[in-house]
């Protein structure tokens, strides 16, 4: 999700050399054999991966979690972003169906347990979507955004049912609720974590840059009719910004560059059993203090300079810790990943883990890059061998899936679910005619194929198809 006052800065000069046929329909929810694209004539597609292999990435130093070590998505790496048929989603149909005509939605994520799997309650799907109004102007919904939510038995655009906001009026901490995570855990409990946007009780179309990690316990409940919740009235902060490691409201900059501390994605590292969760920052410091250092930079190729305004980009992956069993309590650690003079935006940060590998994925947009650098809105991923190790970047450039040049603003805010589907909202569609038309549901999900630090672009599958099992009851 974009969360800025200011216009988007649309850039275009990438080029994709080739667009893939895409195979509609629906998938179960279990890996898929690695099936590597190939060209029209059947040659199959060569990855550039740049040096990064999987011994490189299984040899990768390796921390505690608690430990004073953040790995960087490096300058050099970043001037490796490329799009091909194994990257870029195909282009939207501007024909798409909308889920609901009430709310605009944007982003999205299904009701999980504390392992991170998408699961039903009493055969209902469910997922959560930031919300607003549809009679308002699609660019103004970041100002009213609520969460929503909806239950479906199969998962798909047509069949999504919306069932209203999840917290009662009045009850939520900020002026606006944005992206979070929501679990449940014992019987039917469910607790909700967010951002609180904005400063309490600041009112409709407030835009003040405040953000902080919220959290509100509740219920789910179900019968033949449907899915609803009752309780989320005691709200709480869990995280503020540290100033040292992230970077304060007070410390950010005045000129426009975006500022954030939001996003929690909660999990248990099945390493040591603990919960934690990750978010998106700014390193700590006053803008414009930063200096970049090798670390950030990595081998610049000959020629190449890195504009001095870089320093100002500093997006982050933060990383926190429950401190208690009701994770009502966190403590701040530093940070898993910095982007450090690469880019500003580390948006709606999460991960899967896979074949003793953890996959870290983040969001950002073609805007954010730092000056000398540019790649499409969309996913990018890193890989390492721990929770906390040294991330090498997934396809040596980090890039996952991106929007065609055709359509750069077609669809936002992927979140890859742990069997490496994608689900994403449409955000900005060109039409035939010149203009148009704008999204706010959810796209077509994406299949990806992972072959250690590579992926692939598989297949898209049907609108707003989102998998889950069966929830099965345990202690968080």
């Amino acid at each position: 999700m974009i969360k800025r006052a200011q216009r988007r800065r649309v850039q275009f000069g990438l080029l994709l050399t080739t667009i893939a046929a895409t195979v509609t329909g629906l998938l179960a929810p279990q890996a898929v054999a690695l099936n590597q694209p190939k060209t029209p004539t059947g040659v199959a597609i060569k990855k550039q991966t740049y040096g990064v292999s999987e011994a490189a990435v299984a040899a990768a130093a390796q921390y505690p979690p608690s430990a004073n070590f953040t790995a960087t998505w490096k300058y050099a790496d970043a001037l490796k972003v490329r799009q091909d048929v194994t990257n870029t989603t195909p282009k939207v149909d501007e024909n798409f169906p909308i889920m609901t005509d009430k709310v605009w939605i944007w982003d999205t994520w299904p009701l999980t347990n504390i392992n991170t799997e998408p699961i039903t309650y009493k055969g209902w799907k469910v997922i959560f979507s930031l919300v607003a109004p549809r009679d308002i102007f699609f660019g103004d919904r970041h100002w009213q955004a609520r969460i929503g939510f909806f239950y479906s038995k199969t998962g798909t655009t047509g069949t999504w049912q919306y069932g209203g906001h999840l917290f009662p009026d009045g009850y939520s901490r900020g002026s606006r609720e944005w992206a979070g995570t929501t679990i449940i855990t014992g019987a039917n409990d469910v607790s909700s974590f967010y951002t609180a946007s904005g400063k309490d009780n600041g009112g409709i179309n407030n835009t003040d840059s405040e953000q902080r990690l919220a959290m509100s316990k509740g219920k789910i409940h179900a019968d033949a009719n449907g899915v609803w919740f009752t309780g989320f009235r005691n709200h709480r902060i869990i995280a503020e910004p540290d100033g040292v490691n992230y970077q304060t409201l007070e410390q950010s900059s005045s000129g426009g560059i975006i500022y954030a501390f939001r996003d929690p994605f909660i999990f248990r590292n099945p390493a040591d059993n603990k919960v934690y969760a990750l978010f998106e920052g700014n390193t700590g410091g006053v803008s414009g203090d930063y200096r970049c250092t090798e670390r950030d930079l990595g081998t610049i190729p000959e020629g190449v300079t890195v504009p001095d305004d870089a320093r100002n980009f500093t997006g982050n992956i933060g990383l926190m810790e429950a401190t208690n069993a009701a994770m009502t309590t966190w403590r701040l650690l530093p940070p898993l990943l910095s982007a450090n003079c690469v880019n500003q935006q580390t948006e709606r940060p999460h991960l899967v883990f896979h074949d003793g590998m953890v996959y870290l994925f983040t969001i950002s947009h073609m805007f954010t890059y730092a000056p000398g650098l540019t790649g499409p809105d969309g996913v990018y991923g890193f890989v390492g061998p721990s929770l906390r190790s040294d991330y090498k970047p997934m396809n040596g450039s980090s890039l996952v899936l991106g929007n065609p040049p055709e359509a750069p603003l077609q669809q936002y805010s992927h979140e890859v679910l742990p069997n490496f589907m994608v689900q994403s909202f449409i955000d900005t569609v060109p039409t035939a005619a010149g203009g148009v038309r704008y999204g706010g549901t959810l796209s077509r999900t994406t299949q990806l194929t992972v072959d250690g630090s590579n992926s692939y672009f598989q297949r898209q599958l049907a609108y707003g198809f989102i998998p889950a099992t069966p929830y099965v009851p345990a202690n968080p």
